[in-house]
């Protein structure tokens, strides 16, 4: 079928049966194709060489015709030139947003498991500022702009991060043959940091669990589960209802989530099961801790400031309830060998080649651990008189 394309005419055709075409009058090889789904997609036939091809162009109405039609005609006049439009547009985009996607999809995201940390720093501060330049004008005057200005604005550390991750994403461009050079090569982390000690004494442990439970929302579990597991930020905020055995009193921590790679198992006291017990269920949907029933939270800064606000507390982060919960069970006389184990350390007193050899769980022992521990925060809880 010909016809010279117009916009009613193609939101006039109807799907059947069989995908069918209808070929415009006013670009030679110019097409839409209507399928059985009532999707329209342009396209232009063209031949190179001894082969006729087709390019799809895109969908209609998110692509405009007279937009179809003119990428038609440029693709036609490749062609004339000895160009062919399809190996063109195969031609890697360098457009800074375009490599960090990129970036994120083939390297990020299959190596790191907190590939997410790393797509949002490097959309936030690099690609919203160099987003539609080409990769390869980036300078290192540029980057270190980028740092300059997170220091200026009081985020230091925010500005080691974004050193980190452009070091990265311009190595991975350099291996690629993207770039001849990487303009973060002869830079420097703009901070020196220090590593954190904050520990929470017990009167701040009561404030915190105090203001959580005054708190409404998700933070107002989140918070003393933090502190009653020892876990990490990332696997508590994305525990899942079908990770979690009530009967066994058990939260099992998933191979993909755990950090050195395999599954974790967390026994849960009685104080952690009462926190899970009262949080309630979104109805499909397996997130323990969510807003919007499809995916878990994320707001994390702005559950801790209302944390601060409410405890009347300050300096200390979620990761530092973890630590707190570590020390705490240190104080209960948990040998340092089991509190790694609750923790899930990699590393520690037991390493190197004990580590390989050594296979026994401790399961036993890191339950009496957390029970011990959460017996603890119970009776800190509790009113001095029955506390006593």
């Amino acid at each position: 079928m010909r016809k010279a394309l117009n916009v009613k005419a193609i939101e006039a055709f109807k799907p059947k049966v069989k995908r069918y075409e209808v070929h415009d009058l006013l670009c030679p090889g110019f097409s839409v194709r209507v399928y059985p789904t009532g999707r329209k997609v342009f396209t232009v036939k063209y031949r190179y060489g001894p082969k006729q091809r087709r390019l799809p162009l895109g969908v209609f109405p998110r692509l405009a015709l007279a937009d179809a039609r003119a990428q038609a005609m440029e693709a036609l006049r490749q062609v004339d030139d000895g160009i062919d439009p399809s190996v063109q547009r195969r031609q890697l985009n360098m457009r800074v947003e375009a490599i960090c996607a990129d970036f994120i999809r083939q390297y990020a995201r299959p190596r790191n498991r907190s590939w997410q940390e790393a797509e949002r720093i490097i959309k936030r501060e690099f690609v919203a500022a160099h987003g539609q330049q080409d990769i390869r004008k980036i300078t290192r005057s540029d980057i270190l702009n980028l740092m300059d200005a997170a220091v200026e604005r009081g985020s230091a550390y925010q500005a080691n991060r974004i050193h980190s991750h452009l070091r990265k994403l311009f190595n991975w461009c350099l291996e690629r043959g993207i770039i001849d050079a990487s303009p973060v090569l002869g830079t420097r982390a703009p901070t020196r940091e220090q590593a954190r000690d904050r520990v929470l004494d017990d009167s701040e442990i009561k404030a915190v669990l105090t203001a959580s439970a005054a708190a409404s929302g998700p933070y107002a579990p989140f918070v003393p589960l933090l502190l009653a597991t020892g876990q990490r930020r990332g696997e508590v905020s994305k525990m899942r209802w079908s990770e979690v055995d009530f009967a066994a009193k058990i939260w099992v921590i998933p191979a993909e989530l755990s950090k050195n790679g395999k599954p974790h198992v967390v026994p849960l006291s009685d104080y952690a099961l009462r926190i899970i017990g009262e949080i309630p269920r979104w109805a499909d949907c397996d997130f323990v801790f969510t807003t919007t029933g499809r995916t878990p939270i994320r707001s994390f800064s702005k559950g801790l400031r209302h944390i601060h606000a409410g405890s009347k507390t300050a300096d200390w982060r979620f990761h530092d309830l973890r630590r707190t919960a570590a020390s705490g069970m240190a104080r209960l006389g948990i040998a340092p060998h089991v509190v790694e184990k609750v923790l899930n350390h990699i590393s520690g007193t037991i390493s190197g080649v004990a580590a390989v050899y050594n296979r026994y769980g401790y399961d036993a022992e890191k339950r009496e651990a957390l029970d011990a521990w959460g017996h603890y925060l119970d009776k800190l809880m509790m009113p001095e008189s029955l506390a006593a």
